[in-house]
């Protein structure tokens, strides 16, 4: 099997659906891909979500662009149905730190935007370098689960 590069990341902040109170939402995610040096290549992922008291599984895509990564997460809510929360950072607006963690997000349920979300990473940002990314042999790229935080 190949080696590729494996981004492991937690997000985490707030959902708001249209009229309702913000609650809490986290996603963990590990990217996969064997193509290291093509970074505007999308990388899907598997991953776990947090939306107020449900722990649900996800997947999705996390592609790197110059401006910023932008990120598809979807999951199955238990009442809603099929979701996506799409979003992107954009670096330098709003400051250059505060766009390097934090990430808006549209959620959509059949296309139809039905929410917002803000998450952010909140692990010291030196650090991520360190943590968030490792060369894994493809067939461990989802095995380990420890790297979901």
């Amino acid at each position: 099997m190949a080696i590729g590069l494996l981004l492991c990341e937690t997000m985490s902040g707030t959902l708001t659906f249209t009229d309702a109170t913000p609650q809490p939402f986290a996603f963990s995610l590990r990217a996969f891909t064997t193509r290291i040096f093509s970074l505007t290549v999308p990388r899907p992922f598997r991953g776990q979500l947090r939306l107020g008291d449900l722990h649900l599984a996800c997947h999705g895509e996390l592609t790197i662009r110059l401006t910023g990564p932008h990120y598809r997460v979807a999951f199955e809510h238990p009442e809603l149905g099929p979701l996506e929360a799409i979003g992107h950072k954009t670096y330098g607006r709003g400051g250059l730190i505060r766009s390097l963690i934090t990430c808006p997000l549209t959620i959509y349920r059949q296309g139809q935007a039905i929410g917002q979300a803000e998450v952010a990473y909140r692990e010291p940002i030196l650090l991520f370098l360190f943590r968030s990314l490792r060369l894994v042999r493809e067939e461990r790229a989802y095995h380990d689960a420890e790297a979901l935080r």
